[in-house]
């Protein structure tokens, strides 16, 4: 049985769940394909920070990346308030600003200064009143209170994914394509072949498969690895903050979120310097390093009973001649197929502006394929978080 639809997305992570939140919104019969759980891979790994570009202007100069990235906090707040282009109330919201803490030298504190002088996002000083509960009575030198936000992901995920729950499938797929990397049809896991007038794939590392795969002349992807760590423990109070280190730097020496648990307890989710410095090596080196970070930055907190896991993760982005991260999302276009990159959770709404775009001026219209549902396919669910199945 042949399936028509106007456009099919390939891979259900934020960027190709909120792709079709905004396509479907627009009259397309737009459907996603997922072959394993929503979320599963690189949007789950994320720290679900939706920050307006500070850390990217640390090294004391205004960047594409910081410029790009600037406006997103408050797209997102209009969102979770059900005023924006998806509805997100539902959401949890895990803390609605983010820290900054220069280590106690002149020249860390002078970074966070610049930083703060270079973006658009406002930035204040937080006075001794209003200190965390965490830094009370430990807290040396400057502490900035970012206008940055930290989303819960799984609750993220459940929300656009029930958005457009009849139009989700799980399903691995065989792709008829022909010599130009032209998709003809997607043949399902039901035995059903899929068509449409243009194909997103929204995969994240996935998408170096779908390339190899179709082989479009010219384009390419790349990874930067990261080991990210996971400590479980009962720390009273939640932690949402950058450290910055003693040089200037976009990346922070430690960036911390928290999470809860289904057991009760709570996660503390280690990325900024400590991931990127640790993808190359092994885990049980990767946790004696955040040991040894986290009792250097917190001398007074006990981690004997904590529960430290790490594990490796790639972010996945159109290639750039130097290697370094893309200033904002990426989308390259080969015959009827689009690869897609929001490069950061954050800019998961400039994507789907940039697709919808780029759908327009190739004159693909809404609704010429039939929007029945494809039967004898599931929902996929959402993947857990790495700390509830420790």
């Amino acid at each position: 049985m042949l399936v028509e639809k106007d456009i099919v997305i390939l891979g259900g992570g934020i960027a190709g769940l909120w792709l079709l939140n905004r396509l479907r919104s627009l009259g397309f019969t737009a459907v996603l394909l997922e072959k394993s759980t929503l979320g599963n891979g690189q949007t789950m790994a994320s720290q679900g920070m939706i920050h307006g570009g500070l850390k990217y202007a640390l090294a004391g100069a205004l960047t594409g990346a910081s410029e790009a990235i600037a406006g997103m906090p408050a797209h997102w707040l209009r969102c979770l308030q059900g005023q924006g282009e998806v509805d997100l109330r539902g959401v949890q919201l895990l803390s609605d600003s983010y820290y900054m803490w220069p280590r106690s030298n002149m020249r860390s504190r002078l970074t966070a200064f610049l930083g703060s002088k270079l973006v658009s996002s406002k930035t204040t000083e937080v006075s001794a009143e209003a200190v965390p509960e965490f830094f009370k009575g430990h807290l040396q030198g400057p502490l900035y209170r970012l206008h940055d936000i930290v989303l819960d992901v799984p609750s993220l995920l459940h929300t656009l994914g029930e958005h457009c729950r009849p139009h989700i499938y799980r399903s691995a797929c065989k792709i008829d394509h022909d010599a130009t990397g032209n998709i003809r049809t997607l043949v399902l896991d039901n035995g059903s072949r899929l068509k449409a007038s243009i194909y997103l794939c929204t995969a994240g590392a996935g998408n170096e498969e779908l390339l190899h795969t179709l082989q479009p002349p010219a384009l390419a992807m790349q990874k930067r690895p990261l080991q990210m760590v996971v400590v479980k423990h009962r720390q009273p109070y939640p932690l949402y903050v950058h450290c910055l280190a003693d040089q200037f730097s976009s990346t922070p020496e430690l960036t911390i979120t928290t999470h809860p648990c289904q057991d009760g307890s709570f996660a503390w989710y280690l990325g900024g310097g400590l991931a990127e410095a640790g993808a190359l090596v092994d885990g049980p080196t990767q946790i004696r390093r955040a040991r040894a970070k986290l009792a250097e930055l917190f001398p007074w907190c006990n981690f004997a009973d904590a529960h430290f896991h790490s594990f490796h993760i790639d972010r996945a982005e159109a290639l750039q001649a130097d290697g370094k991260r893309p200033d904002r999302d990426s989308v390259l276009h080969s015959g009827n197929v689009l690869y897609c990159w929001p490069t950061k959770l954050t800019l998961a709404p400039a994507l789907a502006n940039t697709v919808i775009e780029k759908i327009n001026e190739l004159g693909i219209r809404a609704g010429s394929g039939n929007d029945a549902p494809i039967s004898d396919l599931q929902y996929p669910g959402v993947t857990r978080p790495v700390w509830d199945t420790l």
